[in-house]
This record gives C-alpha cells, sequence and structure tokens, in this order.
C-alpha cells in the first residue's frame, strides 16, 4: 500500500512501531530524518509555529526542525512508555551546517554547508543513555559520527576485525 502522509510523522511513526514491536529484544533502529533539507516542505501546522520568521524559506525550515523535535519526543515518549528509556543508547546528530539557500543561520559561526568553516563542520551532537553517560556531561574533545560506530561495536561486545580497524573510537570510557 502506498504510504500518504508528511514524510517526519511517517518516519517517526514507523520508528515508534518498530521499538513497540521489538521491545522485548536488544534492537539498532537508525532514524535519519530529511529534514531541514530542500525540498522544503513543512505543512501550515509547523510553519503556523513561526508567524514572525522571515523570508519564507526560514518558516519552512525552523518548520521542518520542529517536525523533528516532535518527533524525537515522540521516539523518546516510545522508549519511556516500554520501560527502554534507561537501557537504550540514543544519538542525535546533524550531517552538516546549514545551507544559505534555505535561510539557515549558522551565528555565531562562519560559514555552511559545503564549507571547512565551522559553521559547515560543527553540528549538533547529543547522546544519552541514563546510568551509563552522566547527566549534563559536556565532552570536551572532538567528535566525529564514525565514532557512534565505534561505541556501539564496543557497548555490544563486538570485536573488530584487525584487518579492517574503525575509523571512529569508543565514547563510553
Amino acid at each position: 500500500p502506498k504510504l500518504s502522509g508528511y514524510h517526519v510523522e511517517l518516519a517517526t511513526d514507523f520508528a515508534c512501531a518498530f521499538i513497540d514491536r521489538f521491545k522485548a529484544q536488544p534492537f539498532f533502529f537508525y532514524l535519519a530524518y530529511r529534514s531541514p533539507h530542500v525540498p522544503l516542505d513543512a505543512p501550515k501546522k509547523y510553519t503556523d509555529r513561526f508567524p514572525d520568521a522571515q523570508p519564507e524559506n526560514r518558516r519552512k525550515t525552523l518548520g521542518m526542525l520542529a517536525a523533528v523535535d516532535d518527533g524525537v519526543g515522540k521516539v523518546m515518549e516510545t522508549l519511556r512508555k516500554n520501560g527502554l528509556e534507561e537501557n537504550t543508547l540514543v544519538v542525535f546528530l546533524s550531517d552538516n551546517g546549514g545551507p544559505g539557500d534555505n535561510a539557515s543561520d549558522n551565528q555565531p559561526l562562519r560559514g555552511g554547508k559545503s564549507t571547512p568553516w565551522e559553521g559547515g563542520i560543527r553540528v549538533p551532537f547529543a547522546a544519552q543513555w541514563p546510568g551509563r553517560i552522566p547527566k549534563g556531561l559536556v565532552y570536551q574533545k572532538p567528535v566525529i559520527s564514525l565514532d557512534i560506530f565505534a561505541t556501539i561495536a564496543a557497548q555490544a561486545k563486538l570485536t573488530p576485525n584487525p584487518d579492517r580497524p574503525l575509523d571512529g573510537v569508543n565514547l563510553i570510557p
């Protein structure tokens, strides 16, 4: 059957259904929202939250971010409802800084997507794992998305092939 609806909400609903279905066993779920990204397509119920944002592309970008915020909240609530929050490593990150063509604002950082400056490479990266990562901890060293795989592999007690070493590091220690 063909799915209909807003892509952020569909991805969120699928993630929550997956968690509900596999709550009794260990699982890995990778949720990659396409937001905010072109085409800018936030529904009115999200852009209406930002009536004063200008230009219109800024309202759409902010609306898409609001949809992601709501989606992450729903996923976290699903983990909580199923008693999984305390035993689940959740990582949130972006792939790059915002581009200028969607009215992103990387201030006070210089540059944006496709630039070597901090506005292009410094992105949100947050992790939560109650009981394993202290609440409010700020990690001062540089982190890269490749560290996620190395961290998950280490926590799952997997041994990487020495002929193909991982590029990332385990962040938990």
